[in-house]
């Protein structure tokens, strides 16, 4: 194995495939970041982290795919595994924390930006993004791609044709990315972190458990490995030993971490709830929270209690904010006394809509910043900043995710 590794030291996998790709992202991201930052300022959109993360977690695909840790892959099966675990479990997180979608929308010119950002806006598309995005979707497409592609005919495939190889990657951190993403900004906001923790753990039983398999297997499952074995004096079945316990335990601490991070940023939302709706005592705020469980199961809609999990606000609060604001001074918003001015974008079915703003995705953090700060997001908007407090934009954040 010794010779092996010092072999590798001298192969870089240079495949059109893969440095197409990710130059042709990075260069994207880029871009599009510029173009954010130039219109809205510095860490606007895209803060200055999130940048950060889709640096690292490019650099750590950049590392996995072309660097000697590819050409090892090929012999190692090991070494295939730590490949993917950086794909899956370090780069496909970072990558969703930095927003790329919303950045490459900015690499277009303004026309084409906005005819995108107007597709992504209709509702069929909405409707579809929707669905593939949930929760128990992304965890199942993941699901799928991990399992399937570890079936003996397509993982050898994969290592004989670098196109196949090449697909094998592309599924990989997709549909990993889908799940980070969903997990972290996905449809339920903050508060949807306690179902995310939830689906990591799921999600770790299940890749645990691929790695459990391999790790006992009486045979190597791999007949590319026993010949590569065989030509580099390597025991296939130990090596896939290896594979298995790297897939099994290490990754699963990945998962403990990141689950842990997520749940607590659902307490820290849970207890920023409190603290903002809070009036008096510890007791005050039990007896609202029974009363608001009780009528909302009683008579509160299911749209509406969705809203309110999401932003954290209260939708007829919300309601009543917007005539306060004078929001209908300036637009067409659905369920308001008077609110048909054309100023502004009408409001309709805005709860579906892909993008704020033409350039902002659809979350409940974007929604409520854009609220309170639209100047500082966008200086060429004509919608001011009206002084509107955290409280009352979650409400007004509420009552506008009711609109479908």
């Amino acid at each position: 194995m010794h010779v092996v590794a010092g072999e590798a030291l001298s192969h870089w996998d240079v495949q059109p495939l893969v440095v197409v790709p990710l130059l042709v992202s990075a260069a994207a991201y880029t871009l599009g970041v510029a173009r954010l930052w130039k219109r809205a300022g510095p860490g606007r959109g895209i803060s200055v982290w999130e940048a950060a993360a889709f640096a690292i977690g490019w650099l750590t695909m950049a590392l996995a795919l072309v660097s000697p840790v590819a050409w090892l892959s090929e012999m190692l099966f090991s070494v295939h595994m730590t490949q993917h675990t950086l794909l899956m479990l370090v780069a496909a997180p970072l990558l969703a924390l930095g927003q790329p979608l919303l950045a490459w929308l900015w690499a277009f010119a303004e026309r084409p930006r906005h005819r995108i950002a107007a597709a992504c806006n209709g509702r069929r598309f909405t409707a579809a993004w929707r669905v593939v995005t949930a929760p128990a979707a992304v965890f199942l497409l993941q699901a799928t791609a991990l399992w399937v592609w570890h079936l003996p005919v397509l993982y050898e495939g994969a290592l004989r044709h670098d196109s196949v190889h090449a697909l094998q990657h592309l599924s990989f951190v997709v549909t990993a990315a889908m799940f980070w993403w969903a997990m972290v900004h996905g449809r339920y906001g903050r508060l949807g972190y306690g179902v995310a923790v939830l689906y990591v753990f799921l999600t770790a039983v299940h890749s645990g458990g691929l790695g459990a398999l391999l790790t006992f297997a009486p045979w190597p499952w791999y007949g590319e490995y026993v010949r590569q074995g065989a030509e580099w004096r390597i025991d296939p079945l130990r090596d896939q030993q290896l594979a298995g316990l790297l897939m099994w335990i290490p990754a699963g601490v990945i998962f403990i971490v990141l689950g842990l991070a997520l749940f607590a940023a659902w307490m820290g939302e849970a207890e920023r709830r409190v603290r903002f709706g809070a009036t008096d005592a510890a007791s005050r705020l039990l007896l609202l929270f029974l009363a608001a469980a009780i009528l909302g199961s009683a008579c509160g809609s299911k749209v509406e209690q969705e809203a309110a999990a999401m932003t954290g606000g209260d939708v007829q609060r919300g309601k009543t904010a917007i005539g306060r604001y004078g929001c209908a001074a300036c637009h067409t918003i659905p369920g308001i006394d008077n609110a048909s001015a054309t100023v502004g974008p009408p409001l309709t079915q805005i709860a579906v809509r892909h993008y704020l703003a033409g350039h902002l995705l659809n979350t409940p953090d974007n929604m409520i910043k854009w609220i309170q700060f639209p100047q500082q997001i966008d200086p060429k908007n004509a919608m001011p900043n009206m002084g509107v407090t955290d409280q009352d934009a979650r409400d007004i954040a509420a009552y506008l995710y009711t609109l479908r």
